[in-house]
């Protein structure tokens, strides 16, 4: 069967870009949301959660920044997060703390009211008592470096998927479109054009990044790499654009693009009429916001997604197109939870934008990866890197706990 791209966090070394940990939340140790194994914190506040209590003795946090070090005695994941004294704003949330583990949540905290929420993966929250850390006293003194943010709900992001949803529908037409045309080129049998045809519906199908789970097995057929299958390229289950390209790239014959061809068209019209009937989970959007660059870090810029047509810049531009798509659907979300968050991230993906366009050769075609220089290789790879930093947050901050009964 063939596996396609999958989002998962990695760890990759480049020329300049030394132990860049892909996944992280990219937060220093002075600031909130970041959560760790360590185990030598200076001020860190040993605490405890479970079904019996929400993190009970808590106590002497001070302003600035604090080390909440959780264990979790009970039986059930529990996602612990602080909040203000209203319980409107965030200052830092620990992901599902899984039973019998340990995390260390850091969080930064001006003078104030606050409290911990403890939520169990049935949705069941407790809340820890609350406590004030005063203006006047020793341990209020005012701080920098604080974030805070309004937390997600399921509904916030039901808004966020229909939004989302209507702009893949009309991607889709847009890779109809293209595909149907691909397949008449084939017909005519000149390789240049079929290229062309061939790069301007896959660009069409990488915009969609976002949507890439919600496809269903749609999504290996249509752009499956030949990873795992028993015949490698030459496996009658490899099929999709990367066939294809495969063919295109090595000679393949004027049937077996035709076939492939027509194998494509056939499953994207198939993936348009299965679509309104496919669920998007609902916190795939603000996943993918930062996804989509990561897996171009991972298998775009490293080359194991090219099967010959080295256009593996011009992919990169489609995944930009893709995190775009995804910012805009979140726009509204994020103007009213974390307006600050949301400029700085549409700035990050315009300087990588920039920064990819200064690549492009004299006529305005893109390079091979081989054919970068070295410094202009580090410049792309370094500020990707950086733009995943500032996009990083949007999952956690926008992430809400879905239960078995969530539709």
């Amino acid at each position: 069967m063939n596996l396609r791209r999958r989002f998962v966090p990695v760890m990759i070394v480049f020329a300049g870009i030394v132990g860049l940990m892909i996944g992280c939340t990219g937060i220093g140790d002075d600031q909130p949301r970041r959560t760790t194994n360590d185990t030598t914190l200076p001020g860190e506040s040993a605490l405890t959660v479970s079904s019996a209590g929400c993190l009970p003795g808590l106590s002497g946090l001070r302003s600035g920044r604090n080390a909440l070090r959780i264990s979790n005695t009970g039986k059930s994941p529990e996602e612990v997060g602080v909040l203000d004294g209203r319980r409107r704003y965030a200052y830092g949330e620990a992901e599902m703390i899984a039973p019998g583990t340990t995390r260390t949540l850091i969080v930064v905290l001006p003078p104030g009211r606050f409290g911990v929420s403890c939520e169990a993966d049935d949705g069941t929250t407790s809340y820890s008592d609350p406590f004030t850390i005063g203006e006047a006293t020793a341990t209020g003194r005012m701080v920098s470096g604080v974030h805070r943010w309004i937390p997600a709900t399921q509904a916030d992001l039901g808004n966020v998927i229909t939004r989302y949803r209507r702009s893949v529908t009309a991607g889709l037409d847009r890779l109809a479109a293209d595909t149907d045309e691909l397949q008449e080129t084939v017909g005519h049998d000149d390789r240049a054009v079929i290229k062309k045809r061939w790069l301007t519906a896959h660009l069409d199908y990488d915009r969609l990044g976002a949507a890439y789970d919600t496809f269903g097995a749609y999504a290996d057929n249509i752009d499956g790499m030949p990873n795992g299958s028993p015949g490698g390229v030459r496996d009658p289950d490899f099929t999709g654009f990367h066939k294809i390209e495969y063919l295109l790239w090595h000679h393949g014959s004027r049937d077996q693009l035709r076939s492939a061809c027509r194998r494509l068209d056939r499953d994207v019209h198939g993936l348009i009429g299965a679509f309104p009937d496919q669920l998007t989970p609902l916190n795939d959007v603000p996943l993918r916001s930062h996804e989509i660059l990561e897996n171009t870090l991972q298998f775009t810029l490293t080359g194991q997604d090219d099967l010959g047509s080295h256009s593996s810049l011009a992919t990169v531009t489609a995944a930009i197109d893709g995190t775009r798509m995804t910012l805009e659907a979140l726009t509204p979300l994020l103007e009213q939870n974390d307006p600050g968050l949301l400029t700085s991230a549409e700035k990050a993906v315009d300087h990588l934008d920039g920064v990819l366009t200064d690549l492009r050769n004299s006529d305005r075609s893109w390079p091979a990866l081989a054919g970068l220089t070295v410094a202009g290789r580090e410049r792309l790879e370094g500020t990707l890197a950086g733009t995943l930093e500032t996009l990083a947050p949007i999952p956690t901050e926008l992430e809400v706990l879905t239960t078995r009964d969530d539709s």
